[in-house]
């Protein structure tokens, strides 16, 4: 096409105008791309099972004030006080809670410098906790009472055996068996034997990120350190209502030196996890379709103002025997040279940022295809905002020349 040598030499008598529209379609195809895969990676785990019964699970979180509290006793009597109410089965304590457990342990299968880590979710429950949890044993056996841990202050013994979920066992061991296999919970900790392998539940918002909803490892261990909050975890009788909570609440304020932070079923815990997944998704999506809005609107405007500062030239090209669909197509060939320019550092800018996030948080958040179709998407729509003003470009009369304004 001939439009091309014109359209290089007016660009460059016009570097502002076109680092504008560079500068707007570069940032908003960056974060567009980053805002969109985010939510994608947050979302495409959305409708996963979650592998428990989490309307007849009750989580407690109670939290010590009181630092003469003795921790271990309050615990004791807290199970006791619990196991006699009326509609409860089961408890055990817990470190963290399904649905919201945030802390990460590094798995190995070997002891050796270089031996790849896998990141989990460890619960530390008593000999209640599968059963409470209501998992499947699909490997192996369950926690004996004589392998579960009690560790008072300044104790650090740890058990010597463990139970997997099946993806974890799955990660560690593909199709092997791993019953009798062991593990280290971390680098240079001593290994523990994997004695069972139960059915898969969800464990918390940082590994469902990543796709690693499933991976967990329960270990038979119960720890009194002051500081660190004691939670429970409730089986209780199906068709239980708010009022089997309150109870649980009421014997647990007995106790004075704490608060109850929440009792809640765990298919509360699961919404409020699922809650804060679809706002950051939706904050993410507003901003982007925000800044697609600013970005249309940018572009029609630095056009039509364009179209107007050049009407005497747009008219001599008309004087000269261009066509109106020539005139329509010159400014679309320059704004999508304009616009690839921005395209493309915006595909490298977010690029950068998202290897750099996948970094941080061991995450795949690139997909190739989602990239392309997004930049075709931004391209469409800067042609699009270019399409009324270059139309009203062509509409200018030959005669316009010959008048004085």
């Amino acid at each position: 096409m001939m439009e091309f040598g014109p359209i290089f030499k007016a660009l460059k008598k016009r570097k502002a105008f076109a680092a504008l529209i560079i500068l707007q379609v570069a940032i908003t195809l960056t974060v567009m791309i980053i805002a969109l895969l985010v939510t994608r990676a947050t979302l495409k785990e959305w409708n996963l099972p979650s592998g428990l019964d989490h309307d007849n699970i009750v989580a407690v979180y109670p939290q010590i004030f009181e630092e003469s509290l003795n921790l271990k006793q309050t615990v004791e009597d807290d199970l006791h006080k619990i196991k006699q109410i009326p509609g409860v089965q089961l408890i055990t304590p817990a470190t963290q809670i399904p649905f919201s457990a945030e802390n990460l342990t590094d798995v190995f299968i070997e002891d050796t410098e270089k031996a790849q880590s896998f990141q989990t979710s460890v619960f530390n429950l008593d000999v209640n906790g599968v059963a409470v949890l209501g998992l499947q044993l699909k490997q192996g056996r369950h926690f004996e009472d004589t392998e579960v841990i009690y560790n008072d202050n300044g104790q650090n013994t740890q058990p010597a055996v463990v139970m997997i979920s099946e993806q974890m066992a799955e990660a560690l061991f593909a199709q092997e068996n791993p019953v009798g296999r062991s593990i280290y919970l971390g680098k240079n900790q001593p290994p523990v034997e994997i004695i069972g392998v139960y059915s898969n539940f969800m464990n918390g918002e940082r590994l469902n990120f990543v796709g690693q909803s499933y991976r967990s490892v329960i270990r038979p261990m119960v720890e009194y350190i002051q500081g660190v909050d004691p939670n429970y975890l409730i089986r209780v009788e199906p068709g239980q209502t708010e009022v089997l909570l309150e109870e649980i609440r009421g014997k647990l304020y007995q106790t004075q030196g704490r608060f109850i932070q929440g009792v809640e079923f765990l298919s509360r815990t699961q919404k409020r996890m699922y809650d804060g997944r679809g706002s950051r998704s939706l904050i993410m999506l507003a901003v982007s379709f925000v800044l697609l809005i600013i970005t249309g609107l940018g572009i029609s405007g630095l056009i039509s103002f364009l179209v107007a500062q050049q009407k005497k030239q747009i008219g001599t090209r008309r004087a000269l025997g261009a066509k109106k669909f020539q005139i329509i197509r010159y400014y679309l060939i320059e704004n999508s040279m304009i616009t690839g320019i921005g395209l493309l550092l915006g595909v490298i800018l977010s690029l950068v940022f998202l290897i750099i996030m996948a970094t941080q948080s061991n995450s795949q958040l690139i997909h190739v295809g989602w990239i392309i179709t997004i930049t075709l998407f931004i391209w469409l729509i800067s042609l699009v905002s270019a399409l009324h003003p270059a139309m009203r470009a062509a509409k200018v009369e030959p005669a316009i020349v010959t008048r004085g304004a």
